[in-house]
This record gives structure tokens, C-alpha cells and sequence, in this order.
């Protein structure tokens, strides 16, 4: 799973609705639309930057339905499929140029980098019409992309990380069901690890550039009740007690009970799904993506596979949120026709084809569209479900560019490769050292 890599650096966005006019030629959600066709000359273009996604069928149907909104609205639409590294050089070199596309891609991080550096449009207004129209767009997403009380772009799709487990194996182990808690899911681990047939119970790894650890680490410190950045956007806390109890047991996996593979503090975001696909671990976290290939590649591993929700701490269940919006630029040249566009993109029924189109790794924005039934099939049902337990990068304060910036620049991950390849260095030297590393990268202008 990738997070985005643009720390500080200035990019931007554009997005969304336009009221009246937006909803009711969105609203249409056959293929065609309810709007007329035109035989004229398209009098202007469109540009939509979205980025590429795993599975080509929705990359086809984006293709589409953007063509579709051209031939209604009289407009040439341009439809640029980028890959995900490759949207900040593009992104930098466009607003550098005063080029940037009408409507654009973007994680929730760079929502609020951009939302900082005043460069996005508040569609707050389209937002509820389009709710008005649509149906409620899930809390947790809109709280991902709202500062000061208003949204700086539209949720378009959301993906959960989730626990995947081999079902065979824990039955093997005496577990009929998956770990409900964080104790359950180390003792688990523990049982399930057997070094000489080289199965271990905790497909778990903290290398470098390793997004996976990065999320996963936070989804455990704040079910422990820690946080790894601040309770205000100034104040850090992450050395508590709470995050030194969520370091010591993160510690005593790997240490203790020796539950995850020897290379495991290397991995980059391969790893784990490497182990799993290979039969070394038995439980790994991760998003859709994966399922979708075993499911393509596996067909007996993909019966074998169990998903589960994340475990409990002694917290609660928090989840590291993935929200992937769609923005307008302050300055775009077609505001208005950008607006309508988006609103054409997030029509219920043509959207519901688009999202199912990928399911499990591209989660529904919609509250009502989780209860349809291919979320309600056992391996699909725990990514909606997922959904209302999402926090974001800050926590538990909003969303900020240098919580971003943290995790960015992977202090976490790095914090604990040390931990665990030192055995003198102490979870309450590596909060302690955390803290540090965090208050100077807040610092720095």
C-alpha cells in the first residue's frame, strides 16, 4: 500500500459540481445521460488527471464516461491515466507553468498540504448537493478532506487495509476464528510460528520506504491510546505511556516471540504480500489489491484466505484511513465545467459500476452503496466495514502538511528498525528519540 511522497512541496488540485446544473446532468446514470447530444463542434476541452488503477476495466469505463461528458456537454474531454509516482514532477512542472489540469487525483494528505497553501477551491456547496442528490457521502471521508468546517475536495473512492489470514492455518492451530484483539492476534502469531517448516504467524516489516508499517504501526499506538503527532497541529505527544505500551508489544512480536520472518525488518511494501502469496506467514495487513490477485492467480490460497477487520486495543479499533478525492484548483480556467464533471463522475448507478469494478481494493464513498451485495460477500465485507473506524495522519488532531511530512519521511519506520535490530535501545529511548524527531521536522520552516 502507497502513501503519497510530496511532503512540503507545492502541488494542487481541482474539483468538483456544479450545483444545479452539475447534479441534474450527473444525476443521469446510464451510460448516455439524460442530456442532449450535440452535433456541434466541441468549443473547448476538459482535462482530467486520474490516476491509473490496478484493474483496466476502470480505467476503460473512466475513459468512457469522461467521452460520454464531453459528447453532452459539447466539449473535447482530455483523460490522462498517470501512474501514482508519476503525479508530483507533473503536478509541480503544471502549476509552475500556471497549466494545471481542470480536475485532478489526489490522496486526502494532499488535500490538506494544498488546502494550506491556499491554492484549492471549497466545494462545500457542491458537496451537499451532490449529497442532496446522491445520498450521504460516509463521514470519515468527508472529515479526511474538511478544515475549519468546509471541504477542499470530493471523496471519490476510499481503500482499507484489512487483516488477511490463512484460514487453513490457524484451523491447523486450533483458532477457528481471526484475533479479535491485538493480545489475541500476538498470541496467535506466536502459536502459529514454526521456524523449522519456515511459517511464521506475523507477516509483519519495517523497511525504509515500507508504507504498510507506517500505517500499521499508527493503527496499533492509537489503539493503545498513543499518537505518533499532535492533539492540536502543535503540541506533540507521542511520548506517553500509551505509545511506549504500543512500542513494547510491537517489540515483543518480533523479539519475544520471534513470530515474524528474520528478513522481515528489511521489507520494502512487497514483502508482505511476497510471504503471504509464498506460505511463510500466515496473518499480514494490507488493501484489496492483493486479495484481487489470489483471487486471479491462486483460486485455492483465495479459499484458503480469510479477511478480518484490524484487532482492538485496549482503545478501541482504529484504523489508518485511505481517502482518494477529486479536486478543482483555485485558479482553473473552467471552474464551472469542472464542477459539473464531478458531479457526472460520482452519479450513483454509473459509479456503483465503477466501484464494484474493483472491488475489494476501491471502496464506495456512499453510505447506502456498502450494503449492496458484493460487500456483503465474506472477503469483501470487512473493507466497508472498515470504513467508520478510519483516522488520518494527525491524529488525534486534523489532518496537516507536517503530519504528512512525517510520514513521508518515515520516522516511524525508522525509530523502529532501530528498535529491533538494537536489542540495548529501549521502547522508552525510541519514543523518547520519536518525539524528538517529529518537534524537529514541526520546527522546521
Amino acid at each position: 500500500m502507497k502513501m503519497n511522497k510530496w511532503g512540503s512541496k507545492s502541488i494542487a488540485v481541482l474539483l468538483l459540481a456544479s450545483l444545479a446544473a452539475g447534479c441534474s446532468s450527473g444525476g443521469s446514470t446510464d451510460g448516455a445521460g439524460s442530456a442532449s447530444k450535440s452535433s456541434a463542434k466541441p468549443t473547448g476541452t476538459l482535462t482530467f488527471w486520474m490516476k491509473k488503477q490496478l484493474f483496466d476495466d476502470q480505467n476503460k469505463l473512466i475513459q468512457e464516461r469522461a467521452k460520454q461528458f464531453g459528447v453532452e456537454n459539447n466539449v473535447n474531454v482530455n483523460v490522462e491515466l498517470i501512474a501514482y509516482e508519476d503525479f508530483y514532477p507533473k503536478w509541480s512542472a503544471a502549476i509552475e507553468s500556471s497549466t494545471t489540469p481542470d480536475v485532478s487525483f489526489f490522496g486526502y494528505q494532499e488535500v490538506g498540504q494544498f488546502y494550506a497553501k491556499n491554492v484549492l477551491e471549497d466545494v462545500s456547496d457542491v458537496v451537499k448537493t451532490v449529497e442532496s442528490s446522491n445520498g450521504d457521502i460516509q463521514e470519515s471521508m468527508k472529515k479526511a478532506v474538511t478544515f475549519q468546517g468546509k471541504q477542499y475536495a470530493i471523496p471519490f473512492w476510499t481503500e482499507t487495509q484489512v487483516l488477511y489470514y490463512r484460514k487453513d492455518m490457524l484451523k491447523k492451530a486450533g483458532f477457528d476464528n481471526p484475533p479479535k484483539t491485538w493480545d489475541e492476534f500476538r498470541s496467535m502469531a506466536k502459536a502459529l510460528t514454526d521456524p523449522s517448516k519456515g511459517i511464521y504467524g506475523a507477516g509483519l516489516g519495517y523497511g525504509k520506504g515500507n508504507s504498510d508499517a507506517e500505517f500499521l504501526t499508527r493503527g496499533i499506538i492509537w489503539s493503545y491510546g498513543g499518537s505518533v503527532d499532535t492533539k492540536d497541529g502543535k503540541t506533540i505527544i507521542a511520548n506517553s505511556p500509551e505509545t511506549v505500551q504500543a512500542t513494547k508489544f510491537i517489540r515483543d512480536i518480533f523479539l519475544t516471540d520471534k513470530s515474524t520472518p528474520p528478513s522481515s525488518v528489511g521489507w520494502d511494501d512487497s514483502g508482505n504480500n511476497k510471504s503471504y502469496l509464498s506460505g511463510q506467514s500466515a496473518m499480514i495487513f494490507n488493501v484489496g489489491s492483493l486479495l484481487g490477485t489470489i483471487k486471479k492467480d491462486n483460486p485455492e490460497l483465495y479459499d484458503n484466505t480469510g479477511i478480518a477487520p484490524y484487532p482492538a486495543g485496549p482503545k478501541g479499533t482504529f484504523i489508518p484511513g485511505i481517502s482518494n478525492n477529486l479536486g478543482i484548483f483555485k485558479d482553473s480556467k473552467n471552474k464551472d465545467l469542472a464542477k459539473k464533471f464531478v458531479a457526472y463522475m460520482v452519479a450513483p448507478d454509473w459509479y456503483k459500476t465503477w466501484i464494484e469494478k474493483g472491488a475489494p481494493l476501491t471502496g464506495p464513498i456512499y453510505s447506502k452503496l456498502s450494503s449492496e451485495p458484493v460487500w456483503q460477500d465474506a472477503k469483501n465485507k470487512a473493507f466497508v466495514d472498515s470504513v467508520k473506524g478510519f483516522s488520518f495522519l494527525g491524529y488525534p488532531g486534523e489532518y496537516n502538511p507536517k503530519a504528512g511530512e512525517v510520514f513521508n519521511l518515515r520516522l516511524v519506520n525508522d525509530t523502529f528498525q532501530k528498535l529491533l535490530l538494537e536489542t540495548s535501545y529501549t521502547p522508552e529511548a525510541a519514543v523518547k528519540d520519536l518525539q524528538t524527531k517529529i518537534e524537529e521536522t514541526y520546527n522546521k520552516k
